[in-house]
């Protein structure tokens, strides 16, 4: 009884609830109202609101009219005089920290959630809210990325080994020697139990990642279970699907085997592994960065040692080299970035109602167990998801790759009956966007930016529309050069998605360029009718300028696009001679350039129509034919 009113007196007591709102009030006040968060390095101004000292420092790099203002109370205070509160700062992150505590203590415990499914109809299906919301978090968005990823048949364990491995990061994020739990303990984390019935459907991963540091570089790990895969009895074209997926996430795969290497697996295997290469490629990841064979049930329980593995391996090469009949199994079981390790068989009282608790366990089972996934989370920093160059991949990066390559999962005119379908399919899209990419680069360069407003004026929307028909066809003619694969049907699917792409873009431009044409018109128009004739101010001036404005259009747009109407006298008297001397000059300055250009000037008033008595200067674009 002593022990326990010892340990009631020293523990802590609980936030009363009214403290607990009292806090939450407390953050209200502490928040800055420019940036809307939490006040960093507070200042006090004159007045005496509190800002951040950034935020108050940039809202007043901005010159006022009336002197710096407040952003609160609006009143004039001096901008010199920014006195910290460090007091307030301190406390600050008092409360940061029990707030923050609270919050976590609400927060719904990390879980596995479905990233890929299959649907009612047999269809692969992803949520792709599951998708950013694990890989672009703010905290993780930019951090290197790792994923642990088990395949195999169901049933075989793969789930009982994950959550192992999440007890192990668990200690590792917090910098805990590596434990695989209390001997007592029950096993939770991914859906488990025994028996035959399948639980896991797809590809499941585990909500929140471990965040692990070391020499001051963070990465992230994702823990992932796969069932599907290797299903004998399901579709050959989910598991084709799902195998290439697991490759796009997989920077350590483990390949979980019962008893020994059999034929239906080594036909699998060699499978998954001409996907992860073909996938590879066309994603520009690596395809396969590490494989662990893992042989589970092992017949020979004293015999478990990786030197024991790697002859295991060696053995089964020898008979592959014989046969040559999985020539993919083969190069990738010699290569070092592949291991083998054994498992003697767990013991019959972990098979039953054990709730996988590790006292259940057989003694060489645990100890194998434990060597093998301490060695996996220890050596973990070696296995950062690269691309192809070798250069890691972050959490965002990956999740653009995943989001491309899921949205092909999706389409379900695409059937992959084989993994050279499905190659074909993805450089066919990858194909497609390239071609678009250089059919908007054709046409952007047909109306840059920089073109002048005569430039533009000088090739009409209909004329505009001719040559981006042309580009277009040229380029679904591209496309269909490069289009990989014998299926017909495919062939037209593409063609016809491809002709879509291109019409929409043209469609979109063409748009784009009419609007662009008819400002360019307008702002002609303006000019001549009144900020030239402004500016000249008087009859010369006037004269001169609207005449060389209108054979400088003529010349570039051409009589039939636009008409300048130069009633330069009329023009004079209604917008106000606002001083001769002003006009005669600037009809003085630019005598000689008319003079040059006399021919030009003739022809182009002539076209237009002036007559110099017109009570306006004005722009007509004449109806395109």
């Amino acid at each position: 009884m002593g022990g326990t009113t010892s340990s009631n007196n020293n523990k802590q007591p609980s936030m009363p609830r009214e403290g607990a709102a009292s806090f939450h009030k407390l953050e209200e006040d502490i928040t800055c109202s420019v940036c809307l968060s939490e006040l960093t390095d507070p200042v006090s101004i004159a007045c005496g609101h509190t800002f951040c000292e950034k935020c108050i420092s940039s809202y007043w790099d901005t010159p006022q009219l009336w002197g710096y203002r407040c952003p609160e109370c609006r009143k004039v205070c001096p901008r010199d005089q920014l006195i910290p509160v460090h007091r307030l700062k301190n406390l600050i992150s008092k409360v940061q920290l029990v707030v923050k505590e609270e919050l976590a203590k609400k927060e719904t415990p990390a879980h596995a959630i479905p990233l890929v499914y299959t649907d009612s109809d047999g269809h692969l299906q992803t949520d792709e809210a599951t998708v950013e919301s694990c890989f672009l978090g703010s905290d993780v968005s930019d951090y290197p990325v790792v994923l642990i990823c088990v395949i195999g048949e169901k049933r075989r364990g793969k789930s009982f080994l994950l959550n192992y491995i999440l007890r192990a990061l668990s200690c590792q994020e917090r910098g805990q020697p590596i434990s695989l739990g209390a001997e007592d303990e029950p096993l939770c984390g991914f859906d488990w139990s025994a028996g035959t019935e399948s639980i896991t459907k797809g590809i499941w991963i585990w909500n929140k990642p471990f965040i692990l540091e070391r020499n001051g570089e963070k990465m992230a790990v994702f823990v992932l279970d796969t069932e599907g895969s290797l299903d004998i009895e399901g579709s050959r074209d989910t598991s084709i699907k799902l195998s290439a997926l697991s490759m796009i996430l997989s920077s350590y795969l483990i390949f979980n085997v019962n008893s020994s290497l059999k034929r239906t697996e080594l036909d699998y295997l060699e499978m998954y592994l001409y996907v992860a290469e073909l996938a590879g490629k066309s994603f520009d990841l690596q395809y396969l960065q590490h494989l662990d064979l893992l042989i589970r049930d092992w017949h020979d329980s004293l015999n478990c040692r990786r030197e024991d593995g790697q002859s295991y391996i060696n053995r089964e090469t020898e008979t592959m080299r014989k046969t040559s009949q999985y020539p993919f199994v083969l190069d990738t079981l010699r290569s070092p970035s592949v291991s083998c390790c054994l498992l003697p068989h767990p013991g019959k009282k972990l098979l039953g109602d054990s709730q996988g608790r590790i006292s259940d366990m057989d003694d060489d089972f645990r100890n194998h167990l434990r060597n093998y996934i301490t060695d996996l989370v220890r050596g973990i920093w070696r296995h950062v998801k690269t691309d192809i160059h070798g250069e890691k991949v972050t959490c965002a990066q990956l999740e653009a790759k995943l989001k491309e390559f899921v949205g092909l999962l999706q389409k379900e005119q695409y059937s992959f009956a084989s993994p050279l379908e499905m190659f074909f399919t993805f450089e066919n899209r990858k194909n497609m966007a390239s071609v678009k990419r250089e059919f908007l680069n054709r046409i952007d360069n047909l109306a840059p930016a920089s073109s002048s407003l005569f430039k533009i004026l000088g090739v009409t929307p209909n004329k505009m529309k001719s040559k981006t028909s042309e580009a277009a066809a040229h380029f679904l003619a591209v496309y269909e050069e490069s289009i990989k694969g014998d299926g017909s049907q495919d062939r037209q699917l593409l063609m016809d998605e491809m002709k879509s792409i291109l019409l929409e873009s043209e469609e979109k431009f063409h748009d784009e360029y009419s609007k662009r044409f008819k400002k360019c018109a307008i702002g002609i128009g303006c000019a001549v009718g009144g900020g030239i004739l402004s500016l000249a101010g008087g009859v010369a001036g006037a004269a001169v300028a609207g005449t060389v404005l209108a054979a400088e259009a003529v010349a570039l747009m051409g009589s039939t696009t636009a008409a300048l109407i130069t009633g330069a006298v009329g023009g004079t008297v209604t917008l106000g001679a606002i001083g001769t001397g002003v006009g005669a000059g600037v009809g003085a300055g630019v005598g000689e350039a008319i003079a040059n250009r006399k021919a030009e000037t003739e022809q182009g008033t002539a076209e237009d129509g002036g007559d110099g008595s017109g009570a306006d200067i004005q722009l007509l674009v004449a109806p395109e034919k």
